[in-house]
């Protein structure tokens, strides 16, 4: 039974990045790709989902300082990709005010993908497994 809890652990560990992938591309699609840069965390959440995959059932050494390297990127770009939501919300939205954060680019999305790239950036540092 263990083997299946940690199967399925496994699967719906890279599936959630499956999902924060295509809600990213959702989200900048939406806005018709209209500056190059929204188009970084889409490819770099892309890259960590497959590289996670391969590292979740392959550890190899390369795989995993990789799987290292793309979460570092991952974090980085979208603590960038927060900064640009903030701004946005002055440019693009009027201002900022509470109304103008709910409906402009929204600050805390990136800020949770990458709070939980920076778990799991831990999770690959402690050898717990992925």
């Amino acid at each position: 039974m263990e083997i299946y809890y940690e199967l399925m652990q496994s699967i719906l560990h890279s599936f959630k990045w499956v999902l924060w992938t295509l809600a990213t591309f959702l989200f900048h699609y939406r806005q018709n790709f209209y500056h190059w840069s929204l188009w970084v965390p889409v490819i770099g959440l892309i890259i960590l989902t497959v590289n996670l995959q391969i590292a979740e059932f392959y550890e190899a050494p390369v795989v995993l300082t990789s799987l290292f390297f793309v979460l570092l990127f991952v974090i980085l770009t979208h603590l960038w990709g927060a900064y640009l939501h903030f701004i946005g919300v002055g440019k693009r939205v009027g201002g900022q005010n509470v109304n103008n954060h709910m409906v402009g680019p929204p600050v805390v999305l990136p800020l949770i993908v990458a709070t939980v790239a920076i778990l799991d950036l831990l999770r690959l540092l402690q050898g717990d497994g992925l």
